[in-house]
C-alpha cells in the first residue's frame, strides 16, 4: 500500500510545482496540499475503505480546483499549463479507481457521470455508460439513463433506440423501460412524418398548377372551336352573296339575246 501512495503522490509533482511558478499557492499551501492528498490515499487504499471516502476525496480536489481558477482568473495568468488541466484529470483518476473499488455502487456510478457530463466530457461519459452497463445490464433506470443521453446531447435517435432494445433484451419485463422505448419509437414516427410534409406538400402545389394549365388548355380550345363555327357561319353568308351574282349574269345575258 505505501509503495502506491508513494507512486500517486510522486504523479503530483509536475503539477504543484508549476502551480508554485506561477504564485498560485504558496510554499505552505503547496504543503498542506500534498499532506491532506497523503491523507486520503492511505485512506482509500486502506482495507476498510469506503466509498465515501472517494467522495470526500474528490469533493476536496473539486474545492481545490476551484479556487485554483479563481486565482488564475484573478491575477490575469494564461492557461495552458500541466496545472491547468491535471485537476480534472485528477478527479476522473479518484472516480475511476473508485468504481473499479465499489462497481456495485450504483450512486457513485451516476455521480461519474454527472461529473464527465459537467465537463463536457462526451467520450468519458459513453466509457462511464459502457463499463456500468456490462457490470449492470439488470438496471433498467441505467438504459434508459444512457439512451436519454444521446438524445439530449447527441441528437442521436439510433443510438438510444439500440440502447433501449439492447436493454429490453436483458429486461423484457420491465415496464418503464417499455413505455420509454415506446415513446421513443412514437417521436420517431412523428419525425419521420413531419419530414414527409414538405415533399407532398411540393406534389400537392404541382398537381394544382397541372389542373390550371389543363384548365387553361381546355379554354383554349373551346374558344378555338368558337372562332371556327363564326368563320364557317361568315363563309355561309360569303356563299350566299355567290349565288346572288349568277342570278344577275344570266338575267344580263337573256337581255343581250333579246
Amino acid at each position: 500500500m505505501a509503495e502506491k501512495v508513494r507512486y500517486y503522490l510522486e504523479q503530483i509533482v509536475p503539477e504543484l510545482e508549476d502551480l508554485r511558478k506561477k504564485g498560485v499557492f504558496e510554499k505552505r499551501e503547496i504543503s498542506s496540499i500534498v499532506k491532506k492528498r497523503t491523507d486520503f490515499e492511505h485512506r482509500i487504499h486502506g482495507r476498510g475503505s469506503k466509498p465515501l471516502d472517494y467522495v470526500r476525496y474528490i469533493e476536496y480536489e473539486m474545492n481545490l480546483d476551484s479556487l485554483r481558477r479563481k486565482r488564475i482568473q484573478r491575477l490575469g495568468l494564461h492557461q495552458g499549463s500541466v496545472s491547468d488541466w491535471a485537476g480534472a484529470r485528477r478527479i476522473f483518476f479518484i472516480f475511476d479507481r473508485g468504481t473499479k473499488k465499489f462497481a456495485g455502487d450504483i450512486q457513485f456510478w451516476l455521480q461519474y457521470i454527472e461529473y464527465a457530463k459537467q465537463r463536457k466530457s462526451g467520450h468519458i461519459v459513453k466509457k462511464i455508460f459502457s463499463n456500468v452497463l456490462k457490470l449492470h445490464p439488470g438496471k433498467p433506470e441505467l438504459w434508459i439513463l444512457a439512451a436519454q443521453y444521446e438524445i439530449d446531447e447527441n441528437a442521436n435517435l439510433k443510438a438510444a433506440r439500440n440502447l433501449l432494445q439492447r436493454g429490453l433484451k436483458f429486461n423484457p419485463e420491465s415496464r418503464h423501460l417499455v413505455q420509454e422505448y415506446g415513446k421513443l419509437e412514437s417521436n420517431i414516427n412523428k419525425l419521420i412524418e413531419r419530414r414527409g410534409l414538405l415533399p407532398k406538400s411540393i406534389e400537392k402545389i404541382k398537381s394544382g398548377i397541372s389542373q390550371i394549365e389543363s384548365d387553361d388548355d381546355d379554354d383554349d380550345d373551346e374558344e378555338y372551336e368558337e372562332g371556327n363555327k363564326k368563320d364557317a357561319e361568315e363563309g355561309d353568308d360569303d356563299n350566299g352573296s355567290g349565288e346572288d351574282n349568277e342570278d344577275d349574269e344570266e338575267e344580263v345575258e337573256e337581255e343581250e339575246e333579246e
